[in-house]
């Protein structure tokens, strides 16, 4: 799987794994993805427009206070799933088919989140859900070296 940066500077404040006490709350071993700095002196609120980081389809659109709070699921011809966090508003619908680089969102501050970030998560088909990510890997080996 190939993959692009959802966003157009890259910035990782949160790496994979990271703080896993802070995760142990939603029954993670740390952090089950990246997390992608927003705030540059050109969005000032951190407000910046999110990409489809492959071509897929969208199957959720939803809101989850505790947690990713508006946030995107993307579903890859492989099975493969894509999520896509902390939004402030989204510009697709359900079902929609996006191609990567697509515009897909806007970034925020919504759910478990302290300031405007974008959180990108790649949970690879097979899912593997007990793997104590709930099935999430580590997006750095699917996308360019920055």
């Amino acid at each position: 799987m190939r993959l692009i940066h959802p966003i157009d500077k890259v910035f990782i404040t949160q790496g994979f794994g990271e703080r896993p006490k802070v995760y142990a709350q939603f029954g993670l071993q740390g952090h089950d993805g990246l997390d992608y700095r927003t705030r540059f002196i050109d969005s000032p609120l951190g407000h910046r427009y999110v990409m489809a980081a492959a071509d897929g389809v969208i199957e959720e659109i939803r809101y989850d206070i505790k947690g990713y709070g508006i946030h995107i699921r993307q579903r890859l011809a492989d099975g493969s799933l894509l999520i896509y966090g902390h939004l402030s508003k989204p510009y697709i619908g359900l079902k929609q088919k996006v191609k990567a680089g697509d515009r897909i969102a806007l970034t925020g501050n919504t759910g478990f989140s302290t300031a405007s970030h974008l959180h990108f998560e790649v949970r690879p088909a097979p899912i593997q859900a007990n793997n104590g990510y709930a099935g999430a890997v580590d997006p750095k080996q699917f996308l360019p070296k920055v």
